[in-house]
């Protein structure tokens, strides 16, 4: 006859085999966290979300558009830290994008044409601003209907081509056009070192970020709900492009060591 076992023994048995067990499943967490690429941006990126985290709260008016609040005298008076927030922004990108691009002109295209374009919107823009407080019916009846007032004195481009301020107000939506035009010069160099399929990648992350500027230049003023949702996705492409220009960096400083 086998011996029956005793309840100790059996508590025995029962605890090994659920530390065992324990053991097993905290082995296969740590392999499969350890298998998991979190898409983290490096520390020293990290100023560069200021510039999708004043998209998502216009009412500052440090964004690249003026607020769907049309709060425009304190926008027209934040001009220096926009300005402050742009600059302090985009020095980590070309702080990284220094060792990847290897044609100098080309990289200095690309940090003269940001302080102009920057320079640029901050003039045409205070212009486009005075223009627009300064007209008749924004002085009469600004508190009615403040959109739509804002809406067609903007969009009419001024006639009297011989006056400077007009002339400048004519061109508010020129650096825009050249903010876009760097951004792709960007997202070309990246993609440069990349395989087809990360490739893509970024360029879909560039196609979401004009998206999504697109959509808040023509919303901001209509819809709150797109304007919200145009925000969200200008932030993720802009955030994407900063990971795979950290993504590209360390590819580089690997070749380079190596």
């Amino acid at each position: 006859f086998l011996p029956l076992p005793t309840s100790s023994n059996l508590s025995a048995r029962v605890n090994g085999s659920t530390l065992l067990g324990l053991r097993a499943i905290n082995t296969n967490i740590i392999r499969t966290m350890d298998n998991i690429n979190i898409p983290l941006l490096p520390n020293e990126l990290f100023p560069c979300l200021a510039i999708p985290f004043v998209e998502l709260f216009p009412d500052l008016c440090l964004g690249w558009w003026t607020p769907p609040s049309l709060n425009l005298v304190q926008y027209k008076k934040l001009w220096y830290l926009r300005v402050s927030l742009l600059s302090i922004a985009m020095i980590p990108v070309f702080e990284l994008l220094l060792p990847i691009i290897d044609d100098g002109p080309h990289f200095s295209l690309l940090v003269l044409g940001s302080a102009a374009c920057v320079a640029i919107r901050t003039f045409t823009m205070n212009k486009e601003l005075e223009r627009v407080m300064k007209h008749p019916l924004w002085k009469e009846h600004n508190k009615s209907a403040p959109k739509d007032l804002f809406v067609v004195i903007s969009r009419a481009r001024p006639t009297d081509i011989n006056k400077f301020d007009d002339m400048a107000a004519r061109y508010v939506a020129l650096p825009t056009k050249i903010a876009m035009a760097i951004m792709y010069g960007i997202v070309n160099s990246l993609s440069k070192q990349l395989g087809d399929e990360e490739k893509m990648k970024l360029l879909t992350a560039f196609a979401v970020f004009i998206v999504g500027g697109i959509g808040i230049g023509g919303t901001r003023h209509a819809s709150t709900v797109l304007d919200c949702f145009f925000r969200c996705v200008f932030g993720a492409g802009f955030v994407a492009v900063l990971y795979y220009l950290a993504e590209v960096s360390d590819i580089v400083l690997i070749k380079s060591v190596s």
